[in-house]
Order: C-alpha cells, then structure tokens, then sequence
C-alpha cells in the first residue's frame, strides 16, 4: 500500500463531486507514483493571492461574486499573502475547535493605500468611507483575504496553536504560504509560517469618549459583553457550567462557560477597568449576554456565593455576573454600581439584558401599578398577537413580550416576538448626586434583537415593531418623556441593510417611523472613521445602537464608540483590557442643567419627602418660580434673575423652622447656578 509524503508526485483517480458547496475528489485512488521529493516553491510556486477589486467607475467594476470565482479557481492550490498586507479586523478565535483566521487588505488595495491611518480597513458598502462611497450597495469589499490556523496547526504539530495576536491596521511584514480553503462560505489561505506583524496605530484612540463635567452632564452606556457567565454551577441551570448535561435547544459542549476561576476573574478585571478608564464611569450602562444567574448575593459589602447544595434560586432578583463586576469596579476605585433586571427577559441558554447604574447618581424608581409599560395594564398597543402573562407584573425594570404573530414567515427562533425580551428601566437620574439637586426621570429600552442581519427578517422586524409600540404607550402619557431604545439590535442602521436596493428589508422602520433619533446618523456625520462597533469577516459596521425621543435630543451633547475590543484579538491576555468583547461599548452623554421646570419638581420632591413643613411655604416658593416663568417668557431678563435671586434667598430663610437645611442648600444651590446659566 502506498503512504503519501508531502513533495510526492503522484497520479490519482476518483470522482469529483460538489458537497455542501465544497468541490471535493472523492475515494481518490493511487493510478501512478511518479516521483518523490519535489520542491514545490520551485516547480508549483504559490500565486500571490490578489483578489480582482477593480474601480472604473459607478457602474463599472469587480463585486464579491468575482473574488468568489477567482478564489473557487484556486481552490487546494498554494496561494501566498504578500507583504505590507493590512490587518482589518483583530484575531478571531473559536474557542470549540481553537481555530483562528486573521482578515487583511493586500498592500495594493485601495483602503491599504489610504493616507489617514484609521481609514486604512474594510467598512461596509453603505458606509462613508467604503472604497466606492458613491453607491449605497456596490462590491461587498472583494480585495479582503483571509487567513486560517490550519497550516501553522500542522507545522507545530499543536492543534491548539493560533495565528500571531494580530489587531486592526498592523501590517504583515512577512508572506506566509499555504493552500486555499472553503469552508463556512469563506475561502481562506491556510498559512503554514506564522505571521508577523507591525504594529499599527492604537484602535482605541480612534475618536474615543472623553471625560466630562459630571455636574453639568451624565453619560448612557450599551455594551454587548459577550456571553459573560460565572464560574458557579448555577444548581438551577443545566447549561451555564462545563460538565452539565444541557438545556433544551443547548447542547454541551458550552464554549461560553469559562474553563476555569481564573480566566473569569482576568477578564471580570478587564472589563471593570475598561468601564472606569476608557467609558470613564458611566452613570447607566445597558448590558447583554449577561448570564441570568441568581444563586449568590451581596451579604453586606460581600460577594457570597452557597455552595451547590446550599443555593436559593432567585436569591435577590439582580444578575450574579453584574454584582460581581460592580465589585470588581469598586475594588479598582471606580464608584459604586447595582444591578437590577427582570428575569423574565432570559432566553433558554441563559443570557440576559441587565443594567448596572450608579448608586450615587441615579435611582431605579419604584413602578406604579399605573405607570403605562411598568404598571399592571400596560399600554402598549400591539394589536398583532396577545401579550406574554407577565406583561401585568407590576416592577421595574420589567420585561414585556407577546406571542409571535401568524403572519411573520422566514426563520424564526421561537413562539414569542422575542426570544430575549426588552428589559423596559425607569430610572432618575440625578445631577449632583442623589436628593442635593434636580433631576430628570429616563425610561431606557434595553434590547437584543435575535441575529443576525440577513435572517429572522419579520421577527426582528416586529421586535422592533413592538419596541415602538412601548414608546408610544410612554408618549401618550407623556408627550415630553424621555425614551430610548437601544442595545445589539443585531441589524445595520439606515440606509445600510443585509439586503441590497431593491429589496431593502428595513428592519427598524418601527423605531425610525416613530420619530426617533438613532444616534447612529450623529456619530457618522461627526466622525465616520470612527462610527462602527462590530467586525464581521473583516469589515467594520453597526449593530449597537441607540434610537433617542425627540425630547430627550434637546440635551444630547455627544456619542461615541469606544474601540476597545472588536480591532483587538481574541483570548490573548497580554494587551490589557482589550478584546474582552466581540462588541465595542457605545456611549450617549446628555446635558442635565437647571431649568425652572426642574426647580419645580425639586420642589415638589422635597415636600414630598417631608422636608417642606412650613404652613405656606410651598405656595410661595411655587409663586416665586411662576413669576420667573413669566418674566423670562416675555424676556424679562433681570426681573427674571431677580425672582432666583429672591427664591434662593427666600429658601435659606426658611431653614430650618419651615424646610430642612438640606432642602433649602439644594434649591438655593440649583437656583443660583440657574441664575449663571447663558
């Protein structure tokens, strides 16, 4: 029998067939060994892979379907990556099979090519700075290649080896070779050298947030942290820790769960540092993929966690995962956060939306049983199918759901519109810390629609439906509420879609047609290099969003997304708080400064709290701000100064005998800055 060996030449016969997409020689027999020891780079040397991405014009040049021929064509031939290469996405690694793949831009790509250093990558087609502008859908980036793990696997003779820790925009200095490869509808070059690589410039100095005056703003954070579990076994749970038999629809083995304490608490770590150095405390952050955990608890200022036999599900109704990263942040110096979710927004492997806020600035307000969404009959009209039973639990935040309508076709996954439903959050959010200062009351929507973009079309299309319909019930009661809807709405913001003109699938019409604004359309107008927040095959694009009620935009001041994971690779440990996500954190910061109504709701909040004791004391504090109404609307200006001045002073003289002194410092303090306001 014949054994081959690499540089053998030999003859073979069989059948060639086409299985699931990949052309393949089946049952090969030997027909003729010719020779032995040939020198492959000498006698078959690789091509030089560079993929046809011609521009002529608009209407003239090569698409996605050319690069496929030209790489079909060299299917199992040795191709070799040319030096200078650009890296347009950080490493990914898949954790079930350790394989890695690397994307990058050959050197004489147009994007490779670029002047400015944070262009130099792959966006999508609709975006501003993708390679043809002009035209919304064009040529899906043709020039990218792709690089696998397979060859330096057999080089090492390691199965668990992976491509050299690349990050976006470093450029490969050397050319390594290796044979072409379909697998995944991607065909790759699967290197036998390892890479090498020049480190590009920093991703996450990319326009990122900044700091700020937390007295006159406050900051709303998304971030998708990726498939965060604990290393608990949840006694509860038979899919959230290795060695467990499973879930329905989960199946082990579970490559989310962390190997070990160790590799949880390093990346805990990192996350808690990205929060307080690259997202500079965040008053509210909207997560997902949260594990939806509650065995352990906060005993006093104490994490505890029973042992397996000694654990209580539901043991204080907050996210293990989140306390335990509040801690971390604490530890590390950053302020003190608490966690709060709805249960109920769980799907059936365990991953949650939750928020973490902070407890000096913000409070999570108790629910009324007549509050429109939070209440025991919410008013959110979604006439399509019948809402989910515990729709009626009064609670905040609360989750809310329905049964998926008759009329959505395609791919689905599940009975209900969402498998993971919105957590709806009330919070007020405090200028200058809690009960010293005014204030404002924000309902904040966190999502995470079902993926991906180009399936389970209708089903994300009526989640965001239903989303819209939850506004709505906030705004009739309120026309001046301040809503937004965000989280990993896993779909492209207008005008980009999965699907080219002219058959858009306009996923999120519900959100947009029911006049809000998503910050998306800010943030590419502001700074397009730097508006993108997830890497799909190596090119850059949105899936976390915010969409904002028309009155909260009076106070928008600025969005930005924080680079810190998705341009970094994947499972290395040795850059710091990067890439502990495939999602990089959005930030939203608005303005929260006095206003006359804010004065009077201070007011009404401190006599409601029992520190306005005086016969007529909130009759006349009330009048002093009317008059101030009056005056500024007929632009009075001094007369209107005159009447802070007077309620500033008029609150300092009725302390302590008919307000509390804390009553009277914080209205005098808001007034005054009020007064010094342009």
């Amino acid at each position: 029998s014949y054994f081959p060996e690499i540089g053998d030449e030999v003859v073979l016969w069989g059948q060639v067939q086409e299985r699931y997409n990949n052309t393949r020689f089946n049952n090969p027999r030997l027909a003729k060994f010719i020779r032995s020891s040939v020198d492959l780079d000498t006698e078959i040397p690789a091509f030089v892979a560079n993929p046809p991405a011609a521009i002529v014009d608009e209407t003239s040049y090569d698409d996605i379907q050319d690069a496929y021929r030209y790489w079909e064509r060299r299917e199992g031939m040795r191709g070799q990556v040319p030096a200078g290469s650009v890296v347009i996405n950080g490493r990914d690694v898949f954790a079930s099979s350790f394989d890695s793949e690397v994307w990058v831009a050959g050197p004489d790509s147009l994007v490779a090519q670029r002047a400015e250093d944070y262009e130099r990558r792959a966006f999508r087609d609709v975006h501003p700075l993708d390679d043809i502008p002009t035209i919304d859908f064009d040529n899906d980036n043709p020039y990218r290649i792709l690089m696998g793990s397979f060859g330096v696997k057999a080089t090492t003779n390691d199965t668990t080896t992976l491509l050299a820790p690349a990050r976006t925009y470093d450029t490969l200095t050397n050319a390594p070779v290796g044979g072409v490869y379909f697998n995944f509808g991607k065909y790759s070059i699967q290197v036998e050298e390892q890479i090498q690589l020049a480190q590009g410039v920093d991703p996450s100095f990319n326009n990122p947030p900044q700091a700020f005056d937390r007295g006159a703003e406050y900051s709303v954070v998304t971030f998708n942290v990726e498939n965060l579990y604990d290393y608990v076994d949840d006694a509860f749970d038979g899919c959230d820790f290795q060695g467990n038999s499973g879930c329905p629809g989960v199946y082990p083995p579970f490559d989310y769960a962390p190997p070990n304490d160790e590799v949880y608490q390093a990346r805990l770590n990192e996350i808690a540092q990205q929060i307080i150095t690259d997202l500079h405390n965040p008053d509210i952050i909207m997560v997902q993929e949260a594990e939806d955990q509650d065995v352990c608890f906060m005993d006093g200022d104490t994490y505890t966690c029973p042992a397996f036999d000694d654990q209580v599900n539901n043991a204080d109704g907050k996210p293990d995962t989140l306390q335990e990263l509040a801690v971390a942040i604490y530890d590390l110096g950053g302020p003190l956060y608490d966690a709060a979710y709805d249960r109920d927004g769980t799907d059936d492997r365990g991953i949650i939306s939750a928020y973490l806020y902070r407890t000096d600035r913000v409070e999570l307000l108790p629910a009324q049983v007549d509050d429109p969404v939070l209440g025991s009959n919410p008013q959110v009209d979604y006439p399509y199918s019948d809402p989910l039973p515990y729709n009626t639990d009064v609670q905040n935040p609360k989750a809310l759901n329905a049964e998926l309508p008759d009329f959505v076709g395609g791919s689905t996954d599940g009975d209900n519109v969402f498998t993971r439903p919105p957590q709806v959050g009330l919070f007020r959010m405090w200028r200058d810390g809690i009960g010293g200062s005014v204030f404002t009351d924000l309902y904040i929507t966190d999502n995470h629609f079902s993926s991906g973009p180009d399936n389970r079309v209708e089903q994300r299309t009526e989640q965001a439906n239903y989303n819209a319909a939850i506004v709505a019930a906030l705004q009739a009661a309120d026309p001046d509420v301040y809503v937004s809807v965000g989280g990993d709405l896993n779909v492209y913001p207008r005008p980009d879609d999965p699907f080219p003109s002219p058959d858009e699938s306009d996923q999120l019409a519900g959100l947009y047609n029911q006049g809000m604004t998503n910050l998306w359309n800010v943030q590419v107008g502001e700074s397009p290099v730097s508006t993108y927040g997830y890497i799909y095959q190596g090119q850059a694009q949105t899936l976390d969003q915010m969409f904002v009620t028309p009155s909260w935009m009076t106070e928008f001041v600025v969005v930005n997304s924080a680079h810190i994971n998705s341009d970094f690779p994947a499972d290395y440990p040795d850059d710091g708080p990067r890439g502990t996500s495939d999602h990089d954190p959005l930030v939203a910061r608005y303005s929260l400064l006095p206003t006359l109504d804010r004065l009077e709701a201070l007011l009404y909040y401190f006599d409601s709290m029992g520190d306005i004791y005086g016969n007529k004391t909130l009759k006349i504090m009330l009048d002093r701000i009317d008059r101030a109404r009056r005056f500024e609307s007929r632009g009075q200006m001094d007369a209107y100064t005159d009447q802070l001045y007077a309620f500033a002073s008029q609150a300092q003289d009725f302390a302590p005998d008919q307000m509390s002194q804390e009553a009277a410092d914080a209205l005098a303090q808001e007034a005054l800055l009020l007064v010094s306001l342009p």
